[in-house]
């Protein structure tokens, strides 16, 4: 496999898809631009892409229903949330659909060229499980282990714990905001779980303390609540 990824970006707006190809293009990515989701099923069947990149709100077929039909045959397939106004109940549907991570188009350009280039890595070194997040050189979340590995250390996190980090890996250094994170935990009412959210963030800190490099932070202001996981593998704190 050569270092240049192909990408099959679905996207309905012709403006902002002819933009985006355009600046992956010139960081050396192949990228084919599906206009609505039944064109996207339709690309990904004829020619298997690298990278899906994906907007949730489409024509004909929705980016949750594209994920679904992926999943069905191909669990390898890196799949990116590509879009500007996610809801919490969206967002968890295309999580639990088989959906990787979310990047906001609302970002600057090279927070999502940063997130490519290391999974264009990760890919080239066939370390592509979409269940492992790299967090940093030293770091690993394996989802469905439950595990956090730090340079050969494991630490086995319960199954409320490992779904919080992977909500948080999906919108890694994002904020992932209260009803997002309650509603990916416990599907239902949201009446005194922000405890238990501040609980297991602080179970999670604990062995991540072991790489500086990681943090978890709380943001609150009046327009938002919620959680930010900052890793060095795909942008910078001062990118958010």
């Amino acid at each position: 496999m050569t270092n240049k990824m192909r990408i099959l970006y679905a996207e309905d707006n012709k403006v902002d898809s002819e933009l985006t190809k355009m600046i992956l293009e010139e960081h050396e990515f192949i990228v084919d631009i599906a206009v609505n989701g039944e064109e996207a099923w339709d690309a990904y069947n004829r020619q298997k892409p690298d990278i899906l990149l994906l907007d949730l709100y489409m024509p004909l077929k929705d980016g949750i229903e594209v994920i679904r039909l992926i999943r069905k045959k191909d669990p390898l397939t890196c799949i990116i949330i590509y879009t500007s106004h996610g809801e919490p109940e969206r967002e968890i549907a295309a999580l639990d659909a088989g959906a990787d991570r979310f990047i906001s188009k609302d970002r600057p350009p090279n927070v999502l060229i940063a997130h490519l280039k290391a999974l264009r890595q990760k890919i080239v070194t066939r370390l592509n499980a979409p269940h492992i997040y790299e967090l940093s050189s030293i770091t690993t979340f394996n989802v469905v282990a439950r595990t956090i590995t730090i340079q050969g250390e494991v630490t086995l996190l319960s199954s409320s714990e490992a779904r919080l980090l992977q909500l948080l890996c999906a919108k890694n250094n994002q904020i992932a905001n209260m009803d997002y994170l309650t509603l990916g935990i416990w599907k239902g009412a949201t009446l005194g779980k922000r405890k238990r959210i501040k609980e297991y963030v602080c179970r999670i800190r604990q062995p991540l303390k072991k790489d500086l490099s990681i943090r978890i932070e709380y943001i609150g202001n009046d327009y938002e609540e919620g959680y930010i996981l900052y890793t060095t593998t795909c942008g910078k704190p001062e990118d958010v």
